[in-house]
Order: C-alpha cells, then structure tokens, then sequence
C-alpha cells in the first residue's frame, strides 16, 4: 500500500482555511442576527418615543430577545407576577403576543398595555425635568393606592400618575414622556388636586413637596414669573416692573414671601406703593399686604390697588371685571323693594350696555338701558370694601331721583322677548357631551359617571354644548342651604378626553372655589372635598378678628344636611351661612339653650373684645337686628373673584321683614 504524507505548510494552509470559514459564518451569522434585532428597533404603530426593544425592556425585567426562524425575532418578558410574555415580531412590523399559553386576539391593546406600564417605569425610575437631583421614586411616598393611565394628544405622549395624598386629595400628575437627541425626557406638564388644575406656580411647589426640592434660592423668579388667579394672561412680574424705581426682595425666605416696591403716579402725586406676595400653602400667589406712601392699605380695599394696577398696566379684561361685579350688584336687593337688580336689569330693561372704571379704593360699574318704553336711563354704582353705594341716576338725560327711577322703570312693565330658539348640537358636541357625562371629575366617588352624579343632585338636568366657547353645559335646579337655586356647571374637557369643572353658576352668581368643592362633594358625596368651607367661616373676619380667633380653633363641623358650617362649646352654638360668591352669615346662635339669634351682634362683639357673656344674660328684650361686616382675610387671595363683598348681616333661619334703605349710600 502506498501511504500519502501530506507537507506540514500544507495541513496548516488548511487548517487555516477551516478557520477562516468557521469565522467568517460566524461574522455572517453576526451580522444576520444583528439585522434581524433591528426588526425590535423600531417603531410600532403609532407609539413613537419607545420602540418595540425599549417598550419591553422599561415594562419588564427579565427580556430575552432571540431570532426564531427567517425574518422574525421572538421577544420573552416576565412580569413580577411571573406571568409570560411572548411577542413574535416580523421584518414586515407585525407583532402577535401571547400571554401565557393565551395568544391574545388584540395585539394592539395588549402592545399598549405594555407601552403603558413602560411609561409609567420610566415616570418612577428617571428623573424629571427641573428634579434631575431628586429621587423619582419620591411620588411613591407622597400619593396612595397609585393608578397610571397613558393617552397621546397632538402627536404627544403622557402617563398619568393617579392616587390620594395623606389628606386624601385626589391627585392626578400628567407627565409628558418624549425623546430629544436619544435621550428619554420627562417633564410633569400638569397637576389636578381635587379635579382642579393647578396654575403654574401651584405646580411648581406641588412638585417640590412631592420631590422634596427647596425652591428658596429662585424664590424672587418664581414669584415674578407666576400668576395672580384673577389675572392668569399676564405675569406678576410683567405687570409690576412697568412702574418706576422698582425694587424685589426677600422679604421672609421661610415664609416665602417677596416684596416689591415701585413709584406711581396716583391723582397727581408720586406716590410709593409696597406689596407683600405670599406663596401660600397650596402654591398659589397671593398679596399678603400692601401700603401706599408707607401706609398700610386695609386687606379689604388691597383688591382695589391690585385690579387699578393691572388696568394701567395689563391688557386687563374688563368685561370678565364687569361680569363678576354684576353679579354682586344682581344679587343685591333695591333699596325699599322687594326685588334684586338682577331682576330689574333682566326683567324691565333691555339694551343695557356697562362698563368699568377703576380706583385705588373703588370700582365704578356704570350702565345705560331702556326701559319697556324705550325710555333711557343711565346709573353709576360704586363697590367699595364695605359694599355697594349708589352714585347717580339719570332718566333720559336728566337726573333722576334713585326711587323716582326705580318707580318709572316697573311701571313700564316687564320687557317682552321672543325666545331664542336653540339649534340642534352639531356631531362634534353630542361626542363631547356624552365625553362629559360618561367621564367622572371626582375619580373616587361610588358613582359611576358624571351623569350620574349629577342626575341625582339636579331637577330637570339639561346637557347642552357652547361651539363659540367649547365648553359642555349642565343646567338644572339643586337645593343648597335653605332654596333652591339655578346651577350652570361649565365643563371643559383636558386633552379632547378628560372633564374638568371650569366654572359653577348659582342663579347667575360665579361661585367661589370653597362653596364650589362643598356642591360637587354633596353631588359625588366624597366629603373630604367640601371641608375648606369651615376653613373659609374660620378665617372671616368679624369687626377686627376672624372667627377662630374670637370663637377658638375647636368645636368646628359642617351640618351638610343643612350645608351650614357649625360652631358649637360648652354652652355656644353659632350657626354660619356662606353663600355662593362668598358672604359669610351668622344665620342662628344659641346661648344655653336658649334663642339668641337677634343678639348675635352683642355676643360677638363682647367675644371679640374679650369679655363674658355672661354680662349679657338678662331679660331679653325685642332688639333690632344690627349687620354684621363679616370680612374676609386668608381665605381667599386677594386677586380672587369673591374679595369684594357686601356686609353680611344676621340672617335668622325665619323669613324677616326687610329694613328700610337710604336712596343714595350703602344699600
């Protein structure tokens, strides 16, 4: 037999070769599974800041992505409880996942599903924008029984952070998730607490207890660069830097306050004005104090100043000015009758035109109208911190005595309008309405939708859609307090998808935020909603003290069968009412045991002075009734629609015979 040696350079050439192959299948075999990982890189339908890669592996911990047969990749997760996760996903961008052994028939919903819970990962384990130092996983410790929910807007995509704080407000964070140069990006673009969303400035101190980020060292920035309520168009700053010589500082960092000082020229005198911003507890700005020339300017009349200095210095909005104090003026009673000039102006009038001017003191609201016979007439009211005066009155040209005026005007009867009559709701408000009334403002009632809160509150609810100011209206008759009265909700709807209450009208009269809660509380019956009411009672003001300092900090409820707030001691009980623009009333108060409302005045200035009431127990005798100025301080900012007040009065529950009124002063 012949034997073949092969030369050692030969067998290495090829043992060098075998090598070179198995390399090269290798590299191929790289390169293959390289291209086919690229089929998870991208995008999945219309979820476009994470791709299919990036979903999975912030919703999952365990991800193992392999190649399963030409042009598919086979994704597998598993859940913290333990539940398997199989996504097969082709090079043509189909995707089918199975849950388990179950192969869901909607890969889309279950896709974003998991989208969802990948957003809500990257809410709690990155930092957000202005918290880059702060731990994310802080809003784990602030909020309770924590829900998420993810949508898209304009192209746009969030997470929502839904949950109760300690104090058991609902508190839902919206966080917008995008990606700028490869790089995630999170920014808390709005909050709502209780359904309200929160101004720019109230979120920012949200967010900083939430992170537990110290504001102090931008306090001056926050402050110019926030809004006061009654003037969201335009900033603190931008209106106040326009005067001369101006000047911010700290004026307590603790209390987060900040101080600006600048000159005006006010009825021809220079004139130094001084005024104290307060971030409060909530976050919102509010003017704390004010002075001119070194004078303090009483909390009453602060209002006055701050809408005279937006007038001159803001594109300020009058006729918002104007329609908040006609309702003030509407719901104020003529002067020896029976009616309101709510009636007068809607029942015998007709073409009434208004308009404002402003003081540092006073607002003058001026209107002209026709009566039924087309006589025209002309009057001037001036709301000052201690209520409404009459200033002048005038009958085709000529002025007229008040009550002339007034006897003229009725007796050209009631003016006589053809209804308008209500087009049909296009297809695009029915979708918002039924948007509205299927959606709930208060996540955690036992109700299940808005309709059917309301429906249980209201008589005769009618749902009806605004297409100039595209806002859904409610209107129906509820009970508050002692009457019923004519509700208007206005509901907008956050994102085309959310409904947020805007605003609350009671027989035509813009209702504070605290009375506001307290109805919407009764309607979804979450009485945590309603609890500042007795916080607005407890922080009027008397004569020259609120009534927690006259009466104490304890012995506080609310009476929600009769929506009155209770003060109650040993041997005092003190029954208040809070109407719908604010006015707070001393409506009952018993003395052991005994009827004291006709005295009520007595008992609260001997409180307030510091003295016994004892010294008051006597005979009883036929008193007549004396108003009581109950003021206002902290319960309200003083930028807000409900500042400017009439004096309130006692009130017994029993109908009383009105007094008498000057023509011409306070009314």
């Amino acid at each position: 037999m012949r034997r073949y040696n092969i030369k050692k350079r030969n067998r290495y050439t090829f043992l060098s070769i075998v090598l070179i192959g198995i390399v090269v299948v290798m590299l191929l075999a790289l390169v293959y599974y390289n291209s086919l990982k690229k089929i998870v890189e991208r995008y999945y339908g219309d979820f476009k800041v994470l791709t299919i890669r990036e979903a999975f592996e912030n919703a999952f911990k365990n991800v193992s992505i392999q190649p399963s047969g030409f042009g598919v990749v086979t994704i597998t997760a598993i859940d913290e409880m333990s539940n398997v996760y199989t996504a097969r996903v082709t090079k043509e961008g189909l995707i089918s996942i199975a849950v388990g052994n179950q192969i869901s028939q909607n890969p889309e919903e279950t896709y974003k599903t998991i989208y969802a819970k990948a957003f809500y990962n990257l809410a709690l384990n990155q930092p957000i924008a202005d918290f880059e130092t702060s731990d994310p996983k802080s809003v784990l410790s602030y909020l309770n029984n924590i829900s998420y929910d993810y949508f898209q807007d304009n192209g746009r995509e969030y997470v929502v952070l839904i949950g109760k704080d300690e104090p058991g407000n609902a508190v839902q964070i919206v966080y917008n998730i995008s990606k700028v140069n490869g790089k995630i990006r999170i920014i808390a673009e709005k909050v709502f607490v209780n359904g309200k969303l929160l101004n720019d400035a109230e979120k920012r101190i949200f967010l900083a207890k939430v992170y537990k980020k110290s504001i102090e060292h931008d306090l001056l920035e926050v402050v110019k660069n926030s809004f006061l309520k009654d003037y969201p168009g335009v900033s603190i700053g931008e209106v106040f830097s326009k005067l001369s010589n101006v000047r911010w500082t700290i004026k307590d960092e603790s209390r987060k306050m900040v101080e600006f000082n600048g000159m005006d020229v006010i009825e021809g005198k220079e004139t130094v004005i001084t005024i104290g911003f307060k971030i409060d507890e909530n976050g919102e700005i509010i003017v704390s104090y004010a002075l001119l020339n070194g004078q303090d300017v009483d909390k009453e009349s602060i209002p006055y100043l701050v809408s005279y200095l937006y007038s001159r210095y803001s594109n300020l909005d009058k006729n918002k000015d104007i329609y908040k104090y006609k309702q003030i003026i509407f719901s104020t009673k003529i002067p020896n009758s029976t009616k309101t000039f709510g009636e007068l102006f809607t029942e015998y009038s007709k073409n009434d035109q208004w308009n404002i001017e402003y003081a540092i003191d006073s607002i003058k609201l001026i209107v002209t109208a026709q009566t039924a016979k087309n006589d025209k007439f002309y009057v001037e009211f001036i709301l000052k911190k201690d209520g409404v005066y009459l200033a002048k009155s005038m009958l085709n040209d000529v002025e007229e005595k008040f009550d002339v005026l007034i006897a003229k005007i009725l007796a050209s009867g009631k003016v006589v309008e053809s209804t308008p009559v209500q087009e049909g709701i296009s297809p695009e408000g029915i979708d918002k309405v039924q948007k509205v009334k299927s959606g709930k403002i208060v996540k955690y009632s036992s109700f299940t939708n808005n309709e059917e809160a309301f429906r249980s509150y209201l008589k005769n609810p009618t749902w009806s859609y605004d297409k100039e100011e595209d806002r859904v209206i409610l209107t129906g008759v509820g009970k508050y307090g002692t009457r019923n009265w004519n509700f208007t909700f206005v509901f907008d709807l956050y994102f085309g998808r959310e409904p947020v209450l805007e605003n609350m009208y009671m027989d035509g009269i813009t209702v504070i935020d605290e009375v506001s809660d307290y109805i919407v509380s009764k309607i979804f019956k979450v009485d945590t909603l309603g609890n500042n009411l007795v916080e607005l009672v407890k922080n009027s003001i008397f004569i020259s003290k609120t009534y927690e300092e006259i009466l104490g900090p304890k012995g506080w409820k609310i009476d929600r069968n009769n929506d009155r707030v209770l003060y109650t001691s040993d041997n005092l009980q003190i029954t208040f009412a809070v109407e719908p623009a604010g006015q707070v009333k001393v409506v009952q108060v018993f003395y052991n045991g005994e009827n004291w409302t006709t005295r009520s005045y007595d008992v609260l200035k001997t409180l307030e002075n510091g003295g016994s009431l004892t010294s008051l127990e006597q005979p009883q005798q036929k008193i007549q009734q004396k108003p009581i100025e109950t003021k206002r301080e902290n319960a309200k900012p003083v930028s807000e629609e409900t500042t400017i007040e009439q004096p309130a009065s006692v009130e017994p529950e029993e109908p009383q015979e009105q007094p008498t009124t000057p023509q011409y002063g306070q009314f």
